[in-house]
Order: structure tokens, then sequence, then C-alpha cells
């Protein structure tokens, strides 16, 4: 009896170790879990945005009252362009804003220049403010067969060569709107290629583009590539708080559109 005894008391000890564990382990998730959140990137339009954005335009000559998205095909097509103009018109220079500083749509226009993730950035915004479906997305390469000047884009030693883009919803289906050149992902038969059939179709399908793309599509999705909705950078150092290595990420994106497609 005593010897059961004994084993009784070892055996209620490690069911009440085991609970504490599961708490802990709990508690801990629950921690991570605010922590990222605490850290996720904001996508809502501010007025400071706006403002920004509508300066963008009439820099361009365009008017907000002339673009809105009324459902029709052929009118979404000239407000998309519209707004890839107006930011790249507005920040016509490939250079990085420094780490750790604000890359808004207003930090844009103030400094003239920016990267892919900062265009796309100013026109996920100005798409949602005209009323349409936007999402960002970081595409990263899985060819490491590259030539000059290819390689001359990326840091040495990193062979995950990525890029920035916006893909908006139109009445035909998701379209992809480039950050670096002023290309659509509309055929020449006015269809729209979304990133999921460009994804699957990347180096095995040639496509012939709209005549009315001014630049040609990014070399990273000509080959095989894989993407990320609502990931804005993978060190946290992009978006206050400014935290490294803990992801600057738009979780309502990352969750339901990764999920989804």
């Amino acid at each position: 009896m005593k010897d059961i005894g004994v084993l009784r008391v070892k055996y209620g000890g490690g069911e009440s170790g085991s609970i504490r564990v599961i708490l802990l382990f709990l508690v801990l998730l629950c921690i991570g879990l605010a922590v990222l959140f605490f850290h996720g990137v904001d996508s809502d339009i501010t007025a400071d945005d706006r403002t920004a954005l509508q300066s963008m335009f009439n820099e361009s000559n365009y008017t907000i009252s002339g673009l809105s998205n009324t459902g029709i095909f052929e009118d979404q097509i000239v407000d998309i362009r519209a707004v890839q103009d107006s930011i790249l018109t507005a920040s016509p220079v490939l250079k990085k804003i420094p780490l750790k500083q604000g890359r808004e749509p207003a930090d844009l226009l103030q400094e003239k220049h920016g990267q892919c993730g900062d265009r796309a950035r100013a026109i996920e915004k100005a798409l949602g403010m005209l009323g349409y479906n936007a999402r960002y997305a970081s595409l990263f390469s899985r060819d490491k067969s590259f030539t000059p000047p290819e390689t001359m884009a990326i840091d040495s030693g990193n062979d995950l060569r990525s890029h920035a883009v916006v893909e908006v919803e139109t009445e035909k289906g998701w379209m992809i709107v480039d950050t670096n050149a002023r290309w659509i992902s509309l055929t020449d038969s006015g269809q729209p290629v979304s990133l999921d059939e460009l994804h699957d179709r990347a180096g095995s399908v040639s496509y012939n583009w709209d005549s009315g793309n001014e630049g040609e599509i990014y070399w990273l999705m000509r080959r095989p590539f894989s993407y990320i909705f609502g990931l804005y950078s993978r060190h946290g150092l992009f978006y206050p708080p400014y935290t490294p290595y803990i992801p600057d990420i738009d979780y309502k994106q990352f969750i339901f559109d990764n999920i989804t497609d």
C-alpha cells in the first residue's frame, strides 16, 4: 500500500507539472501573439495619406473626381494606370529610403525617391482611396541562375532576390501593378493575369501584354518565384516601432489572403 501511495503522489505531481507547462506555454503564446500584433502594419488610409496622394495626382494632372471605381473594366484600367503613373512620377528615382524612417505616401512625396516596397505602399493606399480592393505582395525568386544587371540589384551573398508589387481586384479578376515600371498584367486580349496564375506558369508560358504598357514585366516574374501577401519586410525596420527581426506585416492580408488564395 505504501508503494501505491508513493506512486499516487508521483502521478499527482506529474499531472500538476504538466498543467503548469501547458499554462506557461499558453501564456507565452499569448504574449508572442500580442507582440506580433502590436508590431502589425496598419493599412488604414490617413488624412496625411489623402493629402499626399492628392498632390501626386495633381502633379500628374489627374483629379480624384475623375478617378473612382465605377465597376466598368475599361474605366478601372484607366484608374489603375493613372495611380501607377502618379506614384512613379512622384518618386522617379529608385533609391532606398533609410531604415527606421517613415515611408508612407507623404514621405515618398517628400523624398522624391524610393524602392519598390515604398512605391507599392503608396499604390496600395491610392487604389484603396479610390474604392479598389488592393493588396501588397512580396515576391521572392526561386531561380538562382542570374546574369548582370540582375545580380547588381542584390546585396552580396544574398541569393534570395525579391520584389514588391500590388495586386488589385478588377471586374475581370485580380491584376498585378508593378512598382518599378509602367507595366500591369493585362494581356493584349484585355484579360488580367493574377499573381496566382503567373506564379503557376512562370517560365513556362509567354504572354502577349497589352500595348498600353510603357515598361516590361519585371525580370523576377519571368521565372519561378514565390509570393506572400501582407509582408512588408522580413527585418522589421520599415515601419514603427522598428523592432529588429519582427517582420512588418499586415495581418489581415497575411492571414486571410494567403489562406484563401
